[in-house]
C-alpha cells in the first residue's frame, strides 16, 4: 500500500512538472530607440513583441543642466503621426504645486499589455521605424510653454530565426 501512495505521489508530481514547462514565444521582436538634439537625449528606450504581449519602454530622459531651471510642469509623451493625426502612445507629466521647480531627467515610464501598440496605434511595427516621436512640453514660472519634438531612431534588435534555431 505504501509503494502505490508513493507512485501517485510520483506521477501527479511529474504529470503536474510537465505543464509547468516554459515555451519559447513562435514571434519575438525587440526594437530599441534613441534620439537627442541641443538640449536633451532620450536613450535606451525598448519595444518587446511577442505572441500574447507589447511592451513599450520609453527609456531615459537627460537633459542639459539648466533646461528645467524654474520648470513648474513637465509633459513628455511619445506618439506616432498618420497623416495629421497624432496617435500616443505614452504620456507622462508632473506638476509643481510646491512652488519649486521640477526636474523630470530619469525613467520615462512604460506600458505592456497585448495590442497596446500593433492595433490599437499602429498598422505593424515597421511603420514605426519612420514616424515615432517624442515631445516634451515645459512650463516655467511666469507661464511660458515651451514644446520640443524629437524624431526617435528605432532599431531591431532580435535577428530572423532560423530553421537550425528552430
Amino acid at each position: 500500500m505504501k509503494k502505490l501512495a508513493i507512485f501517485v505521489l510520483t506521477l501527479t508530481l511529474v504529470l503536474a512538472l510537465v505543464g509547468c514547462g516554459k515555451t519559447e514565444p513562435e514571434y519575438l521582436r525587440v526594437y530599441s530607440f534613441n534620439g537627442e538634439n541641443e538640449r536633451f537625449t532620450v536613450s535606451n528606450g525598448v519595444i518587446v513583441l511577442d505572441d500574447t504581449k507589447e511592451i513599450f519602454y520609453g527609456g531615459e530622459l537627460k537633459a542639459t543642466d539648466d533646461f528645467f531651471v524654474d520648470t513648474v510642469s513637465c509633459s513628455a509623451t511619445f506618439y506616432i503621426t498618420q497623416g495629421d493625426e497624432q496617435k500616443i502612445i505614452l504620456s507622462n507629466s508632473v506638476i509643481d504645486m510646491t512652488g519649486g521647480s521640477v526636474n523630470f531627467n530619469g525613467d520615462l515610464g512604460k506600458i505592456s499589455g497585448d495590442g497596446v501598440l500593433i492595433g490599437n496605434k499602429i498598422e505593424n511595427i515597421g511603420y514605426l521605424e519612420n514616424n515615432l516621436y517624442f515631445e516634451l512640453t515645459i512650463t516655467n514660472n511666469e507661464g511660458a510653454e515651451n514644446k520640443y519634438q524629437l524624431k526617435l531612431s528605432l532599431t531591431e534588435v532580435t535577428q530572423e530565426t532560423t530553421e537550425i534555431e528552430k
